[in-house]
This record gives C-alpha cells, sequence and structure tokens, in this order.
C-alpha cells in the first residue's frame, strides 16, 4: 500500500517542482561541486526522478548534463593550466578526472593541443630551440 502511495505522489511532486529550479540546481551543482557533481544529487534533493531532471536540464540547455559538466570542467583546466603552477596531473585531479588518457583526449578535441602544449602556447612558456 505505501509503494502505490509514494508513485501515485510522484508525478504531483514532479509537477510541484519548477523546472526552472531544477535546471538552476543543476547548473549550480556543476560550478560549485564539478571535482564530484552528479545529476542524482539534483534529483534526490529535489525528489523527483534522475531523467526527469535530465530531460528538464536538456529541454532549458540544449545539451546534456554530461555536455556541460565536462564544458565546465575542460574550462576550469584550461584557466589552471594558464594561472596556475600546478602540474598537469594535479589539474586533472582538481577538475575531476580520474583517467589521465581520457582527459588528454577530451582535452584535445576541445582546444586542438595536449595540456602541456596549451600551458606553453597561452603563458608563452614555449621552450627555445638551440641556435643553429
Amino acid at each position: 500500500m505505501m509503494a502505490k502511495l509514494e508513485r501515485s505522489t510522484q508525478p504531483a511532486r514532479m509537477e510541484a517542482v519548477s523546472r526552472d529550479a531544477l535546471v538552476q540546481a543543476a547548473l549550480q551543482e556543476i560550478t560549485q561541486n564539478y571535482r564530484e557533481a552528479s545529476l542524482s544529487n539534483v534529483a534526490r534533493a529535489y525528489g523527483v526522478s534522475l531523467a526527469y531532471v535530465s530531460e528538464c536540464v536538456r529541454a532549458q540547455t540544449g545539451r546534456t548534463y554530461k555536455e556541460l559538466l565536462q564544458k565546465h570542467r575542460m574550462e576550469t583546466a584550461a584557466r589552471l593550466l594558464r594561472r596556475s603552477d600546478l602540474n598537469i596531473q594535479q589539474i586533472i585531479a582538481q577538475v575531476g578526472y580520474e583517467n589521465t588518457s581520457y582527459f588528454y583526449r577530451l582535452f584535445h578535441e576541445r582546444y586542438g593541443l595536449s595540456p602541456r602544449e596549451y600551458r606553453m602556447v597561452r603563458t608563452g612558456t614555449a621552450p627555445r630551440r638551440p641556435s643553429a
């Protein structure tokens, strides 16, 4: 009996929660908790299904939650490469990636350079070539 009651209140709960509020919460999760961000956290906090939150984000932004999170992480990594002395492994960990090769692939797809090349080009620290 209780399970039936919970299921029947779920759609009503979804209607009570503003789609805008869900999307704002999802975007806030990305900006404030990008290392460990999870759309499941937002769904749980608002008492709605993961699929519903995901649908709301996609409908309002035109991108999936994963795409938005990845974009934020890559932009943060690029900023850290330009403005910090952290090594690349530290940056990878700081932005929330555990798989180094996956990070390198995503970074190269987005910026057309490896993280090391990006840092050298953006900070003007390209190595000097020996004169001939």
